[in-house]
């Protein structure tokens, strides 16, 4: 069981949102496929991928998880789950 949360943890954290390990991931790979792209039009290097640029999206991501966080505890503190 604690094998399939930690899996389930990993995929969840991978999820291409900036405050999650996954949104780290994409800007790689965004910066990746822009300097390959320059290199094949021969270009120059665009630079780095300006990432804190995110930071209100971040900021929206991370009140919806508080906000849904908040909301399944209360809902488990005013009716919780039962097995019958």
């Amino acid at each position: 069981m604690l094998a399939a949360l930690n899996v389930a943890l990993f995929v969840f954290n991978l999820i291409p949102l900036l405050p999650l390990d996954g949104g780290h991931v994409a800007g790689a790979l965004w910066e990746a496929i822009r300097r390959r792209i320059a290199k094949l039009a021969g270009k120059a290097d665009p630079g780095p991928v300006d990432i804190a640029r995110l930071v209100p999206v971040t900021l929206v991501i991370v009140a919806i998880l508080g906000i849904s966080s908040a909301l399944l505890i209360y809902a488990d503190i005013v009716n919780p789950v039962t097995l019958q």
